[in-house]
């Protein structure tokens, strides 16, 4: 480290002053004329006063020093990140990986270098042994299979950071994360959308569709702070291409086990299984994505998403930005969460498609102010998924029920539903479908005779949507 000449000369003057200060104090002990040390105590006032303007000018370069070199090293930081642009998608992850848990309002959806190193500048420290700095270098560090990246960030870590260890930091953060993690409520947020651009340009006017997904570590955390998730299919990988939906459903059992086993990496210590939200377009809705198998065919009784997983169907028109009844999903959603320990039976209103006129007007009273709805509840498989969802959609309510099927060989699909909605309270009722589904597990309750087979839930929380940045 080169020679600070100027705090070398402040220092001096400071200890000169200071070596006076001491001999005219001595000076002034054992003095026994009384004027003498008047004069001498006024020597002291006024050293001490000098000494006081030295170290404050010592104080203003030394924080004028750590500044610059705080700059120096940022600048140098963002320089190398820079240098491995091809890097950026890891950087972004390790960027949100650190913010997730840091009760700052950062922004999440940063796509810079510059504009994650100023925001990660702007956490404090405050009882953490590290700073978020140090954190995000050390998930990068930890993260990256880019060797020169590494012995860069090592590199720096040596001049501006000593004595660091960066893989040593990331155990450690890994530590107190898996802590944090134990009792965290995980999500994977599946979305399979019209590629508009590939049907096009597709022969006999066929649909194709492509798929997203993303990791949430906690549900709470990313509701409030939009902190906390992960991309689980890179963009240009073989599996986001756009296909048709045939295509895709025959490689669906493959991307969920990818997603599941991405999710237990992450969050190796989490003691909850993570709900799974499917983001489809209106024409898609019918698609029973509870009973998307997990295993593959064999002797062995077949193992569905379903079963284990609370998995809820959710309208991606409702994020897209041409959806106009956004305030009054809002509202409603609200409405919901003041109905939560209420009777689930008390929050649908019965409705179906068989005269979209009827429902219409049924739509409309269950959003009126003195209403307690907040969903629809079908007793029968509905005639036009599409055309029922379209009006759900309009009247903005978050929240629908549905069988799939309209005769079973046992007790009805309008006698099974009222028996579930009775059994538990409205927050209760994604366990208590999850619960249903789990019954299918035994040969007895075959599809013929089990509602469980063919329960679809609507649940469209607008807090928990795909990142704005994807």
């Amino acid at each position: 480290m080169s020679k600070d000449y100027l705090l070398d000369h402040y220092q001096t003057q400071l200890d000169d002053l200071d070596q006076d200060y001491k001999k005219v104090k001595e000076q002034k002990r054992v003095e026994q004329d009384g004027p003498t040390q008047n004069k001498l105590e006024r020597q002291i006032k006024q050293i001490g006063q000098q000494m006081d303007e030295w170290q404050q000018k010592i104080d203003q370069l030394q924080e004028e020093r750590q500044r610059q070199s705080v700059h120096i090293a940022l600048n140098t930081l963002i320089d190398i990140l820079r240098t491995h642009e091809s890097q950026l998608e890891l950087i972004i992850q390790a960027y949100q990986q650190t913010v997730s848990h840091w009760s700052v309002p950062v922004r999440p959806d940063t796509k810079t270098v510059e504009t994650i190193i100023n925001e990660l500048e702007r956490i404090v420290q405050g009882q953490s042994s590290y700073t978020a700095r140090e954190e995000f270098i050390a998930h990068v560090v930890y993260q990256t299979s880019e060797p020169f990246l590494s012995n860069d960030l090592n590199q720096w870590g040596a001049q501006h950071r000593a004595g660091i260890n960066w893989l040593q930091l990331h155990t450690q953060i890994q530590g107190v994360q898996n802590k944090r993690l134990e009792n965290a409520q995980p999500a994977i947020l599946v979305t399979i959308v019209r590629s508009d651009e590939a049907s096009t340009q597709a022969q006999e006017g066929e649909t194709h569709y492509q798929t997203n997904a993303w990791l949430i570590e906690d549900i709470e955390t990313y509701r409030s702070q939009k902190t906390g998730y992960h991309s689980l299919l890179a963009s240009d990988c073989p599996e986001a291409a756009p296909c048709l939906l045939e295509n895709l459903l025959q490689k669906i059992t493959d991307l969920l086990n990818h997603f599941l086993v991405e999710q237990r990496r992450v969050c190796e210590y989490c003691q909850n299984y993570p709900q799974v939200h499917v983001f489809l377009p209106l024409e898609l809705m019918h698609l029973g994505v509870d009973v998307w198998l997990l295993n593959s065919v064999t002797n062995r009784r077949p193992e569905y998403l379903g079963h284990d997983h609370v998995v809820v169907i959710r309208c991606a028109n409702r994020y897209d930005r041409n959806y106009r009844k956004g305030p009054s999903w809002l509202n409603l959603w609200k409405r919901h969460q003041n109905l939560l320990e209420e009777s689930a039976t008390d929050v649908f209103v019965l409705g179906h498609d068989k005269d979209l006129d009827e429902l219409m007007d049924i739509l409309e009273g269950a959003v009126q102010p003195d209403s307690k709805v907040v969903g629809l509840r079908v007793n029968q498989a509905p005639l036009n998924i599409e055309e029922l969802c379209y009006e759900l959609l309009d009247s903005g309510l978050p929240l629908a029920i549905w069988p799939r099927c309209d005769n079973l060989l046992t007790l009805s699909p309008k006698t099974e539903l009222s028996n579930l909605l009775d059994a538990c309270c409205l927050n209760q009722l994604p366990a208590t479908v999850q619960g249903k589904r789990y019954e299918t597990r035994k040969k007895k309750n075959s599809p013929d005779c089990h509602i469980g087979h063919h329960l679809s839930l609507l649940w469209d929380d607008p807090y928990l949507v795909p990142p704005k940045s994807a």
